[in-house]
């Protein structure tokens, strides 16, 4: 061998470099790490029903259960008193304060312009009257309506109804409400109690597993092991040496399903009681109440009358007859 043929085999290295690459083998890689076989399904089942036990706070749900329905209906039973008692403490003011706080000017409008609608309607704002005002529908106009309101024979005008007219029908409608509200608090308060009732609670768990291993086995002979494909054609071909090939498949499957589900039900059966009023109000409060109860007459007094005079006294009994 040349040196021309030698170099073009072996490449110029470095001094040691050729010794120490022929005599140092090449790094081995990192043996794969060897694949731990998957447990059955069936043997991870029960580990993984008690992890979803614990996870799953059935106590707590129970708990959480009970104490909201009991909350709820304390809840109710504490809005049902208090709106009561606010409504009680309202009928029990006069009639004048129920308004103020009850009746709002433009409530009274509406109410007088449906009350009448042939002679009186409201007039939306505009900008040089930033708030809505009761006019008549025409000029001229005198309803006998007025003698309700202690102002007969005068003309109706747009400063009549808003100075004279409207306090005098928002005490009214203020009256009628609070007459109403204070007739359906003498009857008692209709209050709705819980009679029984039940709470049922409970958790169901679902578990399945299956495991299935399937194994194909197959032979067969290699044709290829003849020389020459020609050969395979011929009548003279005689024996020659064939392969056997033998295939193994095998199909391992593991399946596994866990389900759990929470039930909770309440069943409550309501009944309806009448709480009397004398049992939530003091003597003070039930006396006015009862007192705002009471009809009150629409009869105005005429502008300028005098109080009734008493009545006359009964007339003497005769002297008797037969005097001397």
């Amino acid at each position: 061998m040349n040196e021309r043929t030698r170099s073009s085999i072996f490449p110029p290295q470095p001094n040691g470099a050729r010794a120490r690459a022929l005599a140092d083998p090449a790094p081995a890689s990192p043996p794969a790490p060897a694949q731990q076989p998957k447990p059955p399904a069936t043997e991870t089942l029960a580990q993984r029903t008690g992890a979803l036990v614990n996870e799953i706070d059935f106590p707590g749900f129970v708990a959480g259960l009970v104490h909201g329905t009991f909350d709820a209906i304390t809840d109710a039973a504490i809005r049902q008193m208090e709106s009561y008692s606010s409504l009680v403490s309202a009928v029990a003011k006069t009639v004048e304060q129920f308004t103020e706080e009850n009746v709002t000017p433009n409530q009274a409008r509406d109410w007088l312009a449906q009350r009448y609608p042939g002679e009186v309607r409201v007039a939306a704002p505009t900008a040089e009257q930033p708030a809505p005002v009761l006019v008549p529908i025409a000029e001229g106009l005198t309803p006998a309506w007025l003698a309700d309101y202690g102002i007969e024979g005068e003309e109706l005008t747009s400063e009549l109804l808003e100075e004279r007219v409207l306090p005098q029908v928002r005490t009214r409608v203020g009256a009628d409400r609070q007459q109403l509200l204070a007739t359906m608090v003498v009857l008692g308060m209709n209050r709705v109690a819980v009679r029984d009732g039940s709470i049922t609670a409970k958790v169901m768990f679902r578990a399945t597993a299956n495991d299935a291993a399937k194994v194909g086995y197959a032979t067969g002979s290699d044709p290829k092991s003849v020389a020459d494909w020609g050969e395979r054609g011929s009548l003279t071909y005689g024996g020659a040496n064939s392969t056997m090939v033998s295939t193994l498949g095998v199909n391992a499957q593991s399946d596994s399903t866990l389900r759990a589900d929470l039930f909770g039900e309440v069943r409550l059966n309501f009944v309806s009681e009448t709480l009397p009023l004398d049992r939530l109000a003091d003597p003070v409060k039930l006396s006015l109440v009862q007192r705002n109860a009471a009809p009150v007459s629409r009869a105005p007094a005429a502008p300028g009358s005098t109080p009734a005079a008493a009545p006359a006294a009964a007339p003497s009994a005769p002297a008797p007859h037969g005097g001397a």
